[in-house]
């Protein structure tokens, strides 16, 4: 039986999260999206600590990634963790690893007192969204995502 294993990103490993973030943005059809860079993610993630990052490993295989950071949430007066990506390579997907990075991540919640895990998935993302009711997550149909971003940001500043 194959070893399942999360480890946490090295500097050494961002070309190979760089890579896989790629494929992820191919997978979702955003590559139009994609801005990142390995000198954005060194910086985000080593010099200013935005997010953690993981490796997935199979064996000695990597086979995909997690992000998460921190929220709070001032109504509940708890912090709680935003996942940003969990990326799976095709191949290794269904064998219960996505399984295994929710129990991690409820670990994390658990022992450090955070009452919330929060994500987004695509409405055309059928396989994640059937996963995510199979864990029993609420689709939370009363909220809204806002985004400001790029010259509009920018705009904000001059209000």
């Amino acid at each position: 039986m194959p070893k399942f294993e999360i480890t946490t990103l090295k500097r050494e490993e961002l070309d190979i999260l760089l890579e896989m973030i790629k494929e992820f943005a191919q997978y979702e059809e955003m590559e139009d999206s994609l801005q990142c860079s390995k000198e954005k993610l060194e910086t985000s993630l080593f010099d200013n600590q935005f997010a953690r990052a993981f490796l997935l490993k199979e064996d000695e295989n990597i086979i995909g990634y997690m992000i998460y950071f921190y929220t709070f949430s001032s109504f509940l007066g708890n912090g709680g963790i935003y996942l940003e990506d969990i990326y799976i390579r095709k191949i290794f997907r269904k064998k219960g690893y996505g399984r295994a990075v929710f129990k991690f991540l409820g670990q994390i919640c658990k022992k450090e007192n955070l009452k919330r895990l929060d994500w987004v998935c695509l409405n055309e993302n059928i396989l994640g969204i059937n996963f995510y009711e199979g864990l029993k997550a609420q689709h939370l149909k009363q909220w809204r995502n806002y985004r400001l971003s790029g010259e509009n940001l920018e705009k904000l500043c001059e209000l």
